[in-house]
């Protein structure tokens, strides 16, 4: 982004701009604390309907956009964090989150969030990853770090277009209304959620949704 200088995380050339998403007032509070006494000119806004959110990343107004997935389901904050990645270009993603089923976070990766911190994390932690999240690099602050599975971060191997099938599925599509979508057969489509699948490690595409909730709303 322009407004950050070169690859350090702590050489900033001008204000950067955070925005908070459906976070509780405590934990706004203790991140304006945090992001103030140790991460470097900030301005810090709470904008309660994501819509603003999208509006304000579309003018260019927004740097970094710290979200937790859950609110109100993680079904919406899902989309709304995929239509912000659809900004050109888009602010950085951070989620701040106790997430620890896999599918879910699997979905929020795919979803665009680029950092996950827990909110049990201390500020001087919580202050880095900001930084380091700001010039580009992915923060994994959720447990301890053996807790992270090393396959999430390029989605289990999935091709850009399997990501792009795997997103659908979540939303329930027909092979037929993939196949639409993405201008290609349904044969075609049906072809990319078996190679899904059999990368996931899973026997069918209902399997996708068991127990992470995200297939709601």
């Amino acid at each position: 982004m322009e407004r950050l200088l070169g690859k350090s995380p702590t050489a900033w050339r001008f204000i950067v701009n955070v925005v908070l998403v459906g976070l509780p007032p405590l934990t706004a509070l203790g991140i304006e604390t945090a992001l103030a006494a140790s991460a470097g000119p900030v301005r810090i806004d709470q904008v309660k309907v994501p819509e603003k959110v999208i509006c304000l990343a579309r003018d260019g107004q927004v740097d970094l956009v710290i979200v937790d997935p859950h609110q109100p389901t993680l079904s919406d904050g899902l989309k709304f964090c995929r239509a912000l990645k659809e900004v050109d270009p888009p602010p950085y993603l951070m989620a701040l989150s106790c997430l620890s089923d896999r599918q879910a976070i699997m979905y929020c990766l795919l979803a665009g969030i680029d950092s996950f911190v827990s909110r049990d994390q201390g500020p001087d932690r919580f202050a880095s990853a900001v930084r380091s999240t700001l010039v580009g690099n992915r923060e994994w602050l959720l447990g301890s770090p053996e807790d992270r599975p090393a396959d999430l971060t390029d989605l289990d191997g999935l091709t850009p277009r399997e990501q792009e099938v795997l997103w659908m599925l979540r939303e329930r599509h027909t092979n037929q209304q993939i196949g639409s979508a993405l201008s290609i057969s349904a044969n075609t489509a049906k072809n990319h959620v078996a190679a899904i699948l059999r990368k996931l490690g899973l026997r069918r595409r209902s399997d996708l949704l068991t127990g992470t909730g995200v297939g709601a709303g």
